[in-house]
């Protein structure tokens, strides 16, 4: 596992300690931990802010409040964005195994991971 300090905001935002820093922001020992973090890693602090959005946003949202347009947009934008991201890692001299970069496939296995929290975490406050 990488450190918190080399983790880009999506990643960031799937981490536990950190979904509980940001839903909970009253329990003192996280709190503690991540004001103590930020001060100690000042240039992460744009990363930290789109994190916290980006569990904000998973905390708040309601399945039923999306319509089938919307969800097909969102992920239309997932697969848009791995493809994106495989052609850049195509011109690179990244490992393939078949037609899936090694970087690709670990993308894809983070993304599903974080879809399974934000259902996890609308579904456990029912």
């Amino acid at each position: 596992m990488k450190p918190f300090s080399e983790l880009s905001a999506e990643e960031l935002a799937m981490e536990n300690l950190f979904i509980r820093w940001v839903r909970f922001p009253d329990d003192p020992p996280i709190r503690s931990f991540w004001e103590n973090w930020i001060l100690k890693y000042p240039s992460r602090k744009d990363t930290v802010d789109k994190a916290r959005e980006l569990v904000l946003i998973a905390s708040e949202w309601k399945l039923d409040s999306l319509s089938n347009q919307e969800v097909n947009s969102i992920w239309g934008r997932i697969r848009s964005t791995l493809e994106i991201r495989g052609d850049r890692e195509t011109n690179t001299t990244a490992r393939t195994d078949g037609n899936f970069t090694i970087r690709g496939i670990i993308l894809l296995i983070m993304s599903v991971t974080f879809l399974f929290f934000i259902f996890y975490f609308l579904f456990s406050n029912l």
